[in-house]
């Protein structure tokens, strides 16, 4: 006989409740009163995990507890809108037994650390970062000897280095952006399980000890940037692979225990005042060195093992000669950033050897020469920002100049959905690099280099000849710079398929004739600049052109339109009008008949007649002086 459904439903109830009842861990009922106590006693600002906080919850979100004892063992409170001071009698240091607590990204400003976080002695991670706190760390921190992860970055403590030394276990501690001064201390190098120091953005000055001081700290990552070192750089042991000491002062030469680790894969020691020259000997597993911003003097062939270097910067340094033919070994170069140095040397086309680079900067140097090199045009397989301005460059550009230049350049993006991916992305530890740009009049920084920013600057020489019409296969280029050289004939009409544009700077040349009208249809082009050439006739209209400003277009032979404010003579240019090399300015001779003829209107109407037959024989801008129309 079969089972009623009503009663089949009942059963399955029935299990379902049984089976969820027997799978519940157990709590002991104080542990749930004293998270109840904290949730009362802390404010939220929005909706907040402690909100499933009640007496008879089946589940606490954010909360694990002892399967066994049914004590709070972990809280994971990371960004749960908590506000208000956390004080000292907090209901949330009861929980005895709790070995994770992540209090990260509460406000509870303004609360001093309490000292009571000391009474949580079986932590073995705390979080407590950008939560609000203020003041000194208090001593009693370091009875939290379980400790293997102490973050405590992002605050407002403003004390000298706190007492640790009993956290022989921290291997993670981050002390970043807060106003910690002072000296480091000489026990912090020995704490034996240490893998990670975070000390970045504060105001430390010195270490404590010798020079010796962590040459035998088991340090793998070390973050020194942003304080107020000085001096010598200190030994550094064989374990480390990341370090970080970028804006300080250090001085003397960069020392060569940085050659002791075998496995350092990221180095970055600029803006500070290391001088000398590069060790010959860094790791040959580098991916990131950055040493801009020194006074470095001398760039050796050191790069003849580095295959696995992505990103070179040692740009604004005192570096001379010529620019090292041992970076041809580095096969997975991205980024080359030399600029604002006194190298003196040709144009680097041996680069183009290099298959996956896709930055070179190499502004304000000493080269010189031509940057074509014929029979075979230029060929960089995934180049898409190149910065060669300030420097002495000459000759010419060949019309297919630009044909086989890279893909990134020459399609243009399809999906436009997608996350935005930036150089570096790729990198340990997410270093991205930054550079500086002349882009729509400024000299800007890029804290973040876009893989589909197109830049090619090659202002500041003495380039001469035509603009190849090549430059129109480039439809991603965003940033065209050729201002400040000696390029002459007329304006290529193929800038009109530049469809991503945005900054066009071809000021102070010798460019004549009009401007084509095929630049009126870039309809993202925000700065245009073609002041100081030979131009004549009338400035494309559109609301982009229009709307410049009036010295963008100044000193040139005979501009009119807006945004210079000059009349046309009442003439209307048709739109897709646009004059070649040898064609005649047909319009403006049609134009010069009949205000000739009008002249003569009346008893001298035959006379101005041939006057205007006469004129429209010579050039137009003779009769222009003449009347001055």
């Amino acid at each position: 006989m079969a089972m009623p459904f009503h009663a089949l439903c009942f059963c399955f109830v029935l299990s379902f409740s049984v089976t969820t009842l027997f799978s519940l861990p157990y709590r002991r009922s104080d542990q749930v009163e004293t998270l109840l106590a904290f949730k009362n006693e802390t404010e939220s600002s929005c909706i907040s995990v402690t909100m499933s906080w009640i007496i008879d919850a089946i589940y606490f979100d954010g909360v694990e507890f002892d399967n066994d004892t049914g004590v709070v063992t972990s809280l994971d409170l990371r960004g749960a809108c908590l506000t208000g001071p956390l004080k000292a009698n907090s209901s949330l240091f009861r929980f005895h037994h709790l070995r994770y607590l992540d209090l990260s990204y509460n406000y509870f400003y303004p609360s001093l650390f309490p000292s009571e976080f000391g009474r949580l002695t079986s932590l073995r991670f705390l979080n407590l970062k950008s939560s609000g706190f203020v003041g000194n760390v208090p001593s009693l921190i370091n009875n939290l000897s379980h400790l293997t992860h102490l973050d405590l970055s992002f605050n407002k403590f403003n004390s000298s280095f706190p007492l640790l030394y009993n956290l022989t276990k921290l291997s993670s501690l981050d002390l970043s952006n807060n106003r910690f001064k002072g000296k480091v201390p000489e026990w912090l190098w020995n704490l034996p399980s240490l893998k990670a120091m975070i000390l970045s953005h504060n105001s430390f000055n010195s270490f404590e000890g010798s020079s010796e001081v962590f040459l035998h700290s088991p340090l793998v990552y070390l973050y020194l940037n942003s304080n107020a070192f000085r001096g010598y750089f200190p030994m550094i042991p064989q374990s480390m692979r990341y370090i970080v000491a970028s804006n300080n002062k250090f001085t003397g030469e960069i020392p060569r225990s940085l050659c002791n680790p075998r496995n350092l894969t990221f180095l970055d020691l600029s803006n500070n005042k290391f001088s000398g020259s590069v060790p010959r000997c860094l790791s040959k597993s580098l991916t990131v060195l950055n040493l801009r911003d020194n006074n470095l003097e001398r760039l050796s062939d050191i790069f003849y093992r580095s295959n696995s270097l992505k990103a070179l910067d040692v740009g604004h340094n005192h570096i001379t000669g010529k620019l090292t033919r041992s970076l041809v070994n580095c096969t997975s170069l991205e980024v080359l950033n030399v600029e604002s140095n006194r190298i003196t040397d040709t144009f680097p086309f041996w680069l183009k050897a290099l298959p996956n680079l896709q930055v070179i900067i190499i502004r304000t140097n000493r080269f010189y020469g031509p940057i074509s090199s014929p029979p075979n045009p230029l060929s960089f397989p995934k180049l898409h920002i190149i910065d060669i301005s300030r420097n002495n460059f000459t000759g010419s550009l060949p019309p297919d100049y630009f044909v086989n230049w890279s893909a990134t350049l020459v399609n243009i993006p399809q999906d436009h959905q997608r996350r935005p991916e930036y150089m570096g992305d790729s990198y340990s530890l997410g270093f991205q690099p930054s550079m500086y740009v002349a882009n729509k009049g400024l000299h800007i920084k890029l804290e973040k280099i876009l893989r589909t920013f197109g830049v090619i600057d090659f202002s500041g020489n003495r380039l001469e000849g035509q603009i190849p019409e090549s430059i129109g296969l480039l439809k991603s280029l965003i940033v065209f710079d050729l201002s400040n050289n000696s390029f002459t004939g007329y304006i290529p009409s193929s800038l009109g398929k530049l469809t991503n544009l945005e900054s066009l700077d071809l000021s102070r040349n010798q460019l004549s004739r009009r401007i084509p009208q095929e630049l009126a249809t870039l309809t993202f082009l925000e700065y245009i600049n073609l002041a100081h050439n030979r131009l004549t006739g009338q400035i494309p209209q559109s609301t982009q052109i229009g709307g410049q400003n009036k010295s963008s277009f100044e000193d040139n032979l005979d501009l009119c339109g807006l945004p210079i404010l000059k009349d046309c003579f009442g003439e209307n240019v048709p739109p897709t009008t646009t004059l070649t090399q040898h064609s005649k300015p047909w319009k403006q001779e049609q134009v010069l008949n009949w205000k000739a003829a009008a002249i003569g209107y009346g008893p001298g109407l035959l006379f101005g007649v041939a006057i205007g037959q006469m004129i429209s024989s010579y050039k137009p801008m003779l009769f222009f002086k003449l009347f001055r129309l």
